[in-house]
């Protein structure tokens, strides 16, 4: 790994949103002057980044410390994972070996970097850091606490939808992104919203899986494995969906295989794997 790129991840911790984005954009404008396509994902990431500083400052969250500690220990997922590709380190989830992989490799679409990447990190990391804050902020679960959680786990998704039409803009102009521009504007309106709208549906399955993950701590190492791999599985298939053929047939039938989940087509994307709930 280049000194500098080790300087600027390594062992680094983000306290707040404010320093998770002053990472993350130091590390996507470093990886980007390098002409690598791991530049593209923390350079989506710092635009929903940027929505949650915001949101801090307008009053958007009920429980700021929540937001605040989550964000932080978010990116700091997301350093340990670069830091591993960076390495040459194996991953420790089948997403992110998955979104790796495909750096260097001719045909990838920067939309399709940057969907592996929200895919692992949504379907994948965030259940974790959830788990840990809660952990941490109320570990009695007083259930008053856990529903202003919940509000502010929530209102991310306002931000995203505000990120939305940035982030296509910013793959299509600074990283040339011919499918982009098919979900903004009047003719990709339907796309873009239906993305959303999985999304949404990912971190809806992800609050579940935050749960799980803290009833599992009180049970045993063998109930948080389980929780673990069905989100490893989960996360998996949905990689393999962006990726596109020849993958999808294993993802579908990763899919299948787990409770509840189902194959979604988007209009402008091949499929996406959505909660049946």
């Amino acid at each position: 790994m280049p000194l500098l790129m080790e300087n600027l991840i390594h062992n680094r911790i983000p306290a707040s949103p404010e320093e998770a984005l002053t990472a993350l954009r130091e590390v996507s404008d470093t990886l980007r002057r390098q002409g690598d396509a791991r530049a593209i994902f923390p350079d989506v990431y710092a635009v929903i980044t940027e929505g949650v500083v915001d949101g801090m400052a307008t009053g958007l969250f009920r429980h700021p410390e929540f937001i605040s500690r989550l964000a932080g220990k978010f990116a700091a997922r997301y350093l340990e994972t670069l830091s591993w590709s960076l390495s040459g380190a194996p991953q420790d989830c089948a997403a992110w070996s998955v979104a790796y992989a495909q750096v260097g490799r001719p045909g990838v679409a920067a939309l399709q970097h940057a969907g592996l990447g929200i895919s692992a990190h949504i379907n994948f990391d965030l259940a974790l850091g959830i788990a840990e804050v809660v952990g941490e902020l109320a570990s009695d679960r007083d259930p008053a606490l856990m529903s202003v959680f919940k509000h502010d786990h929530d209102a991310v998704n306002q931000i995203l939808e505000t990120a939305m039409p940035v982030v296509m803009r910013l793959l299509a102009e600074r990283y040339g992104c011919p499918i982009a521009p098919l979900f903004t504007g009047p003719l990709g309106g339907p796309a873009g919203r239906q993305s959303l709208a999985v999304i949404s549906q990912w971190r809806e399955l992800v609050w579940r899986n935050a749960l799980d993950l803290l009833e599992a701590a009180t049970a045993g190492n063998d109930a948080r494995r389980a929780v673990i791999e069905r989100m490893d599985l989960n996360s998996r298939a949905v990689a393999l969906l962006i990726t596109g053929p020849p993958l999808v047939g294993p993802a579908v039938s990763l899919i299948r295989r787990i409770p509840g989940m189902r194959v979604l087509r988007v209009p402008g994307m091949r499929a996406l794997a959505t909660s049946a709930a």
